[in-house]
């Protein structure tokens, strides 16, 4: 057998094992996070695993090594059974046309399957052009006229509002947004890819199928977690169910509804059951063994991305997997010098772990055991965050070094910078991130290229330290928004928010400067809350952009003095759309605007009202103006904050 078809049964199996166990014990646990990790990166495992040997660890544990019941075992194996010389016999012809037909009917297969994704592509392609964009923010929101099941694709949300009520919108848009908060077309994707290369195989298909499933278990879920009747909920699904869908997407009205409404009705499963999960180690443990010893597991392994430590554990190359590291400097708040001999206590929930001091520049390394904190099952093994370092003046949890699983990013983190203040006040911290240290780092030396990496990371961290400790000791009240001090702004609390020339301002929807900002609030003592102030947080603790308003999103209705002579109706049809892109406007009681707020513009054929709110009215909603559009697309109960617009008739 040729290494192709031998490793093509040993995939084939793989992915039955993966298949049979999930639909056996897991897929009606409600365990649905567990559930997508088990059936993406298992699926994904089956490919590699004819490339893993195990055998040699096996064969030094002395109670299985030598056992005659591992002899016994069946193994398919690309190593050649010893044979009597001159008794082998050379593959005739047949057996090579047949291996080469096979090899075309898979080819033939995967380009049909292929073929059918690109048709799939072109059919969103066209849904896409057909499609009006009315949401522009980090969901796109599509309108489309068609008769169409609501569906979800990448990071686009697309359904016909025309098919469905106020209310009912509210539900479908928060389940498709959870499917494209939480990337749920990758593993849609990924479903297709497997059945793309294993067309031949039911069981792939019946992964691709429980991937979809538990997909929508998970957005129902959420769904309902945030007080939807549950009932109502399962009536909507019933209703939109049956109509044309787009085959890759995440549906609303994906099949197996009656499994669905189970699920949901379906009490939680008990914790206790978290160990079902557990039992997928050894089922892939035994596929190893049953695999047997194949060349490609020898030397030479292409995937090198996996090895083995002294026990045979899959691992990553560059770490231990029973292992933390966890490193940071300390510096003295006034000076940023090194505060060296610093004692460290690291404890575990309370128990003392190990004691380390601080070395000449600060900088202090710890190497702690990665075991589970509790007594229920954790899907990441490594519990970093279950240990405190506390020293003089504070205490924090330290981020892992240690990479988890290959195929997980939860390694991604940052390296501890503390400035120690000498007075009881609180120690600043400054993250460090860590991930151009994976791409540089060799394994061979923790301790010593953590500390070249962070000593060559300081030098910004020790000039934004200084400009804020600057601005600190020369600015005791702020009385501005926002306040230049060097080429950092600071905010009334006298936080860091950002750079000049790195943060984005914007005032009403419109780009602006930090003095138009402080201009425009220069008569408001107070802090900006959260109605007035909307901050986009980067990963360094710094503003990437804070949007500022001086009218409301939104207000209760006027009194009924204010609304006489100043509403004036317009005729839908004579209406001009691209007045809306220049003008302020209301859209269902929300204020529209740019940067914050949902900033929809609406369709024509959606609108039911039009008025022009004018004078005292529409300085009412926003002091500055002399007119305000009012756009209602749905019914008048369920426009917010309404005003009595019958009084103005």
């Amino acid at each position: 057998m040729s290494p192709l078809f031998e490793y093509l049964i040993k995939l084939s199996a793989s992915l039955a094992v993966v298949a049979i166990f999930h639909y056996l014990f897991l897929r009606r646990l409600t365990f649905y996070n567990l559930n997508r990790i088990y059936l993406r990166y298992y699926s994904l495992l089956c490919f590699l695993v004819p490339f893993i040997s195990i055998e040699n660890t096996v064969k030094h544990i002395p109670a299985i090594g030598n056992a005659t019941i591992l002899r016994q075992i069946p193994a398919i194996s690309t190593q050649p059974t010893p044979v009597v010389a001159g008794a082998v016999e050379p593959a005739t012809a047949a057996d090579i046309d047949l291996e080469a037909w096979l090899v075309r009917l898979l080819v033939v297969g995967m380009v049909f399957m292929l073929g059918r994704l690109v048709l799939h592509i072109v059919a969103y392609v066209r849904i896409l052009r057909q499609a009006q964009l009315v949401s522009d923010d980090d969901v796109r929101i599509y309108h489309i006229e068609k008769n169409i099941s609501p569906f979800s694709f990448g990071n686009a949300i697309f359904y016909n509002p025309a098919m469905h009520s106020g209310e009912e919108l509210k539900e479908i848009i928060l389940h498709e947004y959870i499917h494209v908060r939480q990337r749920h077309t990758q593993d849609v994707i990924w479903g297709e890819i497997l059945c793309i290369l294993n067309w031949y195989n039911p069981f792939a298909w019946l992964i691709r199928h429980e991937i979809r499933l538990n997909l929508e278990y998970i957005a129902d879920q959420c769904v309902l977690e945030n007080d939807v009747d549950i009932k109502q909920y399962q009536y909507l699904l019933l209703k939109c169910a049956g109509g044309p869908d787009f085959r890759i997407s995440n549906a609303f009205n994906i099949s197996s509804l009656k499994q669905r409404i189970v699920m949901m009705n379906k009490e939680r499963s008990s914790r206790f059951l978290l160990i079902s999960f557990l039992f997928a180690v050894p089922l892939l443990v035994g596929l190893l063994i049953f695999f047997g010893p194949g060349k490609a597991r020898n030397e030479g392994d292409p995937f090198q991305m996996f090895w083995r430590d002294g026990q045979g554990k899959l691992t990553h190359p560059r770490f231990s997997s029973e292992e933390i590291h966890t490193a940071g400097l300390i510096l003295e708040a006034r000076t940023g010098k090194p505060l060296a001999n610093m004692p460290i206590e690291i404890s575990r929930y309370g128990k003392h772990i190990k004691s380390v001091k601080t070395d000449a520049q600060g900088y202090f390394y710890a190497l702690l055991p990665a075991k589970n904190s509790n007594a229920g099952f954790n899907p990441k093994k490594f519990m970093p965050n279950s240990y405190t370092i506390a020293y003089k003046g504070g205490q924090f949890s330290p981020f892992s070094l240690t990479e988890f699983p290959v195929y997980d990013d939860s390694y991604m983190g940052y390296f501890q910078v503390v400035f120690q203040n000498s007075e009881s006040q609180t120690p600043d911290f400054y993250s460090v991130n860590k991930n151009p240290f994976f791409e540089q780092y060799n394994g061979e030396n923790s301790r010593d290229d953590i500390k070249e990496y962070l000593l060559n990371s300081l030098p910004p961290v020790l000039a934004e330290h200084k400009l804020k400790a600057e601005f600190r000791e020369k600015v005791a009240y702020p009385t501005e928004v926002l306040t230049k001090f060097k080429n950092g702004l600071f905010d009334r609390e006298k936080k860091l928010v950002g750079y000049e020339d790195r943060i984005k301002l914007y005032l009403d929807g419109k780009p602006a400067t930090y003095q138009e900002i402080n201009e425009a609030f220069h008569s408001y003592p107070y802090m900006l809350d959260d109605t007035k102030e909307h901050r986009d947080w980067d990963k360094n603790e710094l503003c990437k952009s804070i949007a500022y308003l001086t009218f409301d999103l939104y207000k209760t209705p006027p009194p009924a003095t204010l609304l006489a002579n100043n509403v004036e109706w317009q005729r839908i049809e004579d209406f001009d759309l691209d007045k809306l892109e220049k003008e302020a406007y209301f859209l269902d009681g929300f204020r529209q605007t740019y940067g914050i707020g949902s900033n929809l513009m609406p369709r024509k054929e959606d609108i039911r009202k039009i008025a022009l709110f004018k004078g005292k009215l529409a300085k009412y909603y926003d002091p500055k103006l002399e007119r305000v559009w009012w756009i209602e697309t749905r019914p008048e109960a369920e426009v917010f904050e309404r005003p009595d617009l019958a009084v103005a008739r």
